[in-house]
C-alpha cells in the first residue's frame, strides 16, 4: 500500500514541475527575432533597389510608365527573393491636389495605386508564420514622387 502511494506522490510532484516548467517558460525568442529580421530584411531590400535605380528602369519607359512594369517587377522579385519567401509589392505614385477650402488654395498629397506585385494571395500572408513589412519613398530620375510598400512573409 505504501508503494502506490509513493508511485502517486511522485507521479503527482512529476506533473507539478512539468506544469510549472511549462507556465514560466519565456516566450521564444526565434519568432521575435525573426520578425525584426524579416522587418528589416525587407527594408534593406527595397533601399538595395532603390540605390541601384531598380525603380526607374522597371516601372518607367522614357516618360510613361510601362504597361507590363508589374511582369517585369515580379520576375526580378522572384529571382532575388528566397524561394521560401512570400511578397506583396503595391506602388503608389504620390501626386499633389490643389483644392480649394473655404476660399483657401490648400494642397493635399494623393496616393494613387500604380500596381500590387505578388506571389501570394490575401490568405496565404494570414496563415503565415512571420510577416512585415516596410515603407520608403522614391524620387525617380523623372521627377516621380512614388510611395513603395513591401510586405514579406516566411511560409
Amino acid at each position: 500500500m505504501r508503494v502506490v502511494e509513493a508511485l502517486l506522490a511522485s507521479g503527482i510532484i512529476v506533473i507539478a514541475m512539468i506544469m510549472t516548467i511549462s507556465l514560466t517558460r519565456a516566450p521564444n525568442p526565434y519568432s521575435a527575432k525573426s520578425r525584426v529580421e524579416l522587418e528589416k530584411y525587407s527594408y534593406d531590400f527595397l533601399m538595395s533597389l532603390a540605390e541601384q535605380e531598380v525603380f526607374d528602369k522597371a516601372i518607367f519607359k522614357s516618360e510613361n510608365v510601362r504597361d507590363d512594369w508589374e511582369g517585369l517587377m515580379k520576375n526580378m522579385l522572384n529571382a532575388l527573393l528566397p524561394p521560401n519567401i512570400l511578397y506583396n509589392m503595391t506602388v503608389y505614385n504620390m501626386t499633389e491636389v490643389r483644392i480649394e477650402i473655404g476660399g483657401t488654395n490648400t494642397t493635399i498629397v494623393v496616393h494613387k495605386p500604380l500596381g500590387t506585385v505578388s506571389n501570394a494571395s490575401p490568405e496565404d500572408f494570414r496563415i503565415a508564420g512571420e510577416a512585415a513589412g516596410a515603407d520608403i519613398t522614391y524620387t525617380t530620375r523623372r521627377r516621380w514622387v512614388l510611395k513603395i510598400h513591401l510586405e514579406l512573409a516566411r511560409r
